[in-house]
């Protein structure tokens, strides 16, 4: 989608520049979007490669709306090429955008992308991993048979690294997180509900924000890749993300478990409407 003027829009109606063109930061909060558009290291769940294309598509059209609330969104492209050369410019890209000044957001396809992100965003800097997600990828019940990283364990790796202070999920309800094995585990502080009571203990905390789009009920999100039942509804995830917003120092976010549906883009614009919300000035309105 492009402007009038010929200026280029991308992902939830930020302007798009190249890495080499980029301004300064445009206050507080700037968001700063790329996409991830391959799978990096997917075991469960349906395949959606070019997700990331998918929702810069459909999510284009916010224009109007993101350039009166959030000016100063800028989109740098999407990524291509192998798992490991795009698990490693991830990475490389989201330490640099921090540098600058942004919050880089990365758009994936499988949640692997979070791992990589993560781990760049927050290279200089400790922090709270927050991550929305129906499931806790920990991996507890396969990683003998399956110990190579995938979108099914990576959360048991960034707890091993020991680069976070604390890691924080928000809507685990698949029933596998009811089982012992999940149960007895205490590496992961688990809030199951959208109860925003429930995450002042995060209030002051610089956090990385994950959302895997399957936190959300499939009846409002049918295009997931691993639909649970029982799921948020777009208004409650969005009050989450406004509350981190205001209540926490955010220093990067992603994206991740899309799968393109030309029927259902507006699926898209509820995903980076969220995103969104998660960015901008602490404190500050909508």
């Amino acid at each position: 989608m492009d402007e009038p003027d010929g200026t280029l829009i991308g992902f939830g109606g930020a302007v798009v520049r190249s890495v080499e063109e980029l301004p300064e930061p445009a206050g507080e909060g700037a968001a700063c979007f790329f996409g991830v558009d391959s799978e990096l290291c997917r075991r469960f769940g349906s395949s959606n490669e070019g997700a990331a294309v998918f929702i810069r598509s459909a999510s284009a059209r916010m224009r109007p709306w993101t350039r009166r609330e959030r000016p100063g969104a800028i989109d740098v492209g999407v990524l291509r090429g192998s798992a490991s050369e795009m698990m490693e410019e991830t990475l490389l890209l989201g330490a640099g955008l921090v540098a600058r000044g942004f919050v880089p957001v990365a758009v994936g396809c499988d949640h692997t992308v979070s791992y990589a992100h993560a781990l760049g965003v927050c290279r200089e800097r400790r922090a709270t991993y927050v991550y929305l997600d129906a499931h806790l990828d920990l991996g507890l019940h396969d990683d003998r048979q399956q110990p190579a990283l995938h979108n099914g364990n990576f959360i048991g790796a960034l707890v091993r690294s020991g680069r976070f202070e604390q890691v924080v999920n928000v809507g685990a309800r698949a029933w596998t997180t009811h089982d012992e094995v999940y149960e007895a585990q205490t590496h992961v502080t688990i809030l199951r509900s959208a109860s925003l009571d429930a995450l002042a203990f995060l209030r002051g905390r610089d956090v990385y924000v994950s959302l895997d789009v399957d936190v959300l009920d499939p009846t409002f999100v049918p295009n997931l890749c691993c639909r649970e039942p029982f799921g948020f509804t777009p208004r409650e995830l969005l009050s989450v993300m406004e509350w981190l917003r205001r209540h926490c120092h955010v220093l990067g976010a992603d994206v991740s478990e899309l799968a393109p549906d030309a029927q259902h883009g507006h699926t898209a614009e509820i995903a980076m409407r969220c995103i969104h919300e998660l960015i901008g000035p602490r404190g500050g309105p909508s």
